[in-house]
Order: structure tokens, then sequence, then C-alpha cells
């Protein structure tokens, strides 16, 4: 009986002594939490910064300064619906940064002391769609937002802090009325194939309403990222990228000899080059904006933890041993264009019985970051095929209205209307020799219009 009560007494303290231990971790990691919340600067979707009707008060140009008069254009914006500037979208995403307000414009080149700048941290919203709205809009206070467009600085004052159901219907139902009229875009980048020396071109195919299609053509590689662009060009001894696309001037320049662009997106590049004394072939990948040898990226920064799993079980089904392979072997992979999709190709270096073997394989790679997105279609290979037999590639736009396909010879865009490719195309240009794809975006709406603008000053430069 006493060993007993012994027994009970010695459980009673130490469920005690638990329950004040978890007091205190729990204590703890409630105000640890809260701390953190605190600190974040997203507020919840049911209650945006932005939300509400928005009146134009004025317009100031940013080569001048001059302001114009303003009108009576409105922009309306909750958590289901944007509408700016005759464009609007459905499917909306938020995304809330706090931001040196004179380092946000100098960021997007305008000279500050066009602009009034009346505290140093402003909120900038950006908000888009998966169908390529974007837009950007700054907080200057709980009435007042402004935004950068056409080379215009738009400021905008609260005139209510909701949407009228009834405004978003009759826009909805304009913009479906008007949906003949819509500006669509096509960039393709491409780069020759069989030729002594690798060149690249990007052509713009533009469909604006009604009108035909219009196509032109620039050297090098055009990528639009989120409104901002760049172009990417070789020379013999080194790629660049350049945001001066116009002067050309201020490149950021990688050091590699007879190298080849075989991807380019707004985020990442991938290369092959060819090292003539050690006669092999090499493969990187570098996230765009860190171009340098020292940021090549290896199988984890793509794939993570799974990719090299599965880097390690490829090699092992092909009958390759794992055992000689190093951090080299790892970085030495990219991303090449073949049968209509994006691939990763890796060059594996073996050694048996003191002989080298350079290897080329396929990876079974599913990444975990965004360097490309293979979107599914209703537009089968095979319904392509039967359409254009000699097709070596094709591109169906986002809303599958679009069709964009590529032969040794030309270009060409169709019409798609009930899932039925055109019988003939709306558009076709003749290419000079045959050409591989590197890079292709659809952009409409505004992104259209502006990446026509920015396309056309490279043109007139070159």
């Amino acid at each position: 009986m006493r060993h007993r009560k012994i027994i009970l007494s010695s459980i009673g303290i130490s469920l005690a002594f638990l329950i004040i231990l978890l007091f205190f971790v729990l204590r703890g990691n409630f105000f640890r939490y809260t701390d953190i919340n605190s600190m974040i600067l997203e507020p919840k979707s049911n209650s945006l910064l932005i939300s509400g009707t928005w009146k134009l008060t004025s317009i100031t140009s940013l080569s001048d300064g001059s302001e114009e008069k303003s009108s009576d254009d409105k922009c309306y914006i909750n958590e289901k619906f944007v509408y700016f500037e005759k464009t609007s979208t459905s499917n909306p995403n938020f995304k809330f940064r706090q931001l040196n307000f004179k380092n946000y414009l100098l960021y997007n080149g305008i000279i500050t002391d066009k602009i009034s700048i009346d505290s140093d941290e402003v909120i900038v919203v950006s908000i888009k769609d998966e169908r390529n709205f974007y837009k950007e809009f700054i907080i200057l206070n709980k009435n007042k937002i402004a935004t950068i467009h056409h080379k215009k600085y738009y400021v905008f004052e609260k005139i209510s802090d909701d949407v009228d159901n009834d405004v978003i219907d009759k826009l909805k139902l304009n913009e479906s009325s008007n949906n003949t009229k819509k500006d669509i875009s096509f960039l393709i980048g491409v780069k020759s194939v069989g030729t002594k020396d690798v060149d690249y071109e990007t052509f713009l195919i533009r469909k604006n309403g009604n009108d035909k299609p219009t196509a032109n053509k620039i050297n090098g590689l055009f990528v639009n990222n989120q409104n901002k662009f760049f172009l990417v060009n070789s020379t013999k001894d080194s790629i660049y990228i350049t945001n001066d696309y116009i002067n050309n001037t201020t490149k950021n320049i990688l050091d590699i000899k007879n190298a080849t662009i075989n991807f380019l997106s707004k985020n990442y590049i991938s290369i092959e080059s060819y090292n003539s004394e050690t006669n092999k072939k090499n493969y990187s990948i570098y996230k765009i904006g860190n171009l340098s040898e020292e940021s090549k990226m290896s199988i984890k920064d793509i794939a993570g933890d799974r990719g090299e799993k599965a880097y390690f079980n490829n090699i092992r089904k092909l009958g390759y041993s794992s055992e000689n392979v190093n951090s080299y072997d790892m970085k030495n992979f990219g991303v090449k264009r073949n049968n209509f999709n994006w691939f990763f190709k890796g060059i594996l270096s073996n050694y048996s019985n003191d002989n080298f073997v350079s290897s080329e394989i396929d990876l079974d790679l599913i990444p975990n970051v965004d360097i490309f997105t293979n979107k599914s279609s209703k537009i089968s290979k095979l319904k392509v095929k039967e359409k254009v037999q000699n097709v070596l590639d094709y591109f169906v736009s986002p809303d599958e209205s679009m069709i964009v396909i590529l032969t040794a010879n030309d270009i060409s865009m169709y019409e798609i209307k009930n899932n039925e490719i055109g019988t003939l195309p709306i558009f076709n240009t003749t290419l000079k020799n045959r050409r591989e794809v590197v890079t292709f975006q659809w952009t409409n709406s505004i992104s259209s219009e502006l990446t026509y603008t920015e396309f056309m000053k490279i043109k007139q430069v070159n």
C-alpha cells in the first residue's frame, strides 16, 4: 500500500511538471507566432488595401513632366475582379510588397524629380492572372493609388470602398462582345540549324482585333518578364544579357566559347558548349540576373533531393556506375526542345579501364522551380500533323483560339474554332533556313501592346 502511494505520488508530480513544461512551450510558441504574423505585410484577401472604385485624377508624362487633363476613366478592383484601361481579369492574384518609393521609381526607369514623393516607404500591389494580365499599383495612402502605364504616371482617388456588381456585369458583357477585337501576340525566339555560326532571331506575330496578323523580326532573343524586357544574344566567345536593349551597352556577360543557347525563359537560360581541347560537350543552366560561371545550377537547385535520386536512378537503369559521379556531373545538364516539349539532358562522364567516355542521357526530372510550364491543350499532336504533315513544333494560345505552327520553311498562324484548326492559315512568314525553338511566349491586352512597342524600338535600331 505504501509503495502504491509512492508510485501514485511520483506520477502526479511528473504530470504536474509536464503540464508546467507544456504551458511554457505553448506560451513561447504563441508569442513567437504572434510576432511573425505581425511582420507579414500581405493583408488577408478579404481586406485588400486596394479594393474599391477609383477615379483617375491626373496623368503625368514621364518624359517631360507635363500633366494631361484628367478624364472620367475609372479603375475597379476587388478580390474577384480587376478592371484597368479597358482590360480586366476575373482571376486576379495579389502580392503586396513594402518598398522604398524612390528606389522603386528608379528601378522602373523614372526620373524621380518629375513625381511627387510624399513618403519614403510605399506598398506596391502586383496583380496578375494566368493569362498575362499584369499590373502594379502604388498605394500612396488609403484613398490614393498610382500606377505607371505607357511612360505615364497615373494617379487615382477612391470614390467608393466597393465595386457595384452591375458595373462588373456590364464590363464583362462588353468584354465578351468585343472578344473579336482582342489584342494577342506571340513571341518566338529561334536559333539557326546546320549553319557554321549559330545565330538567333525573334519573331513577333501580333493579331490586333479584326486586323490581319502582322510579323516583325529582330536579331537576338527578346523576352517579356512581366512587362519588363531583356535581350539575349551571343558572340564567338560569350553569351550576354542586356536590359538596355535599345543602346545595347550595359551587358551581363558569360564567357563561354562555342556556346549555343538551347532554352530561354524569363527566369532561366540553358546553354550547350563544346571544348575543342578536351573534345567534350557540356550543358549548363543559369538563373537570369546571376550570370556567372560560379552560379551554374545543379540538379538539386532545379529539382531538389528527388531530382538527385532520379538522376542516380537514371544512371543505374542505363547500366552506368554512379561511383565516379562528382559535383561537376551534377551540374552538367540542361534543357532542349524535342518532340514538341522541353526535356532535360545530361552529360555523363564515365571512366572505365582508364578510358574516358562521355555520354548524353535523358533525365527524368520534375523541376520544383518555375523554369518552364508545359500546359496541356485540347489540340493533339496527331491533329496538328493531319493539318501540316511536316510540322516541327506548334504552340497553342492560352485561350486556345490560335495556334502557331513551325516547319522547316515557315511559321504559320491558324485560328481555332470548336477545337478544330482552321482550313487556311491567317498568317504565314517564310524562313531563310531551318530553325529550332529556344523560347516562346503568348501575351495579350496591355502586355501585347507594350511588347509590340518595345519590340519595334529594337527593330528600328537594327
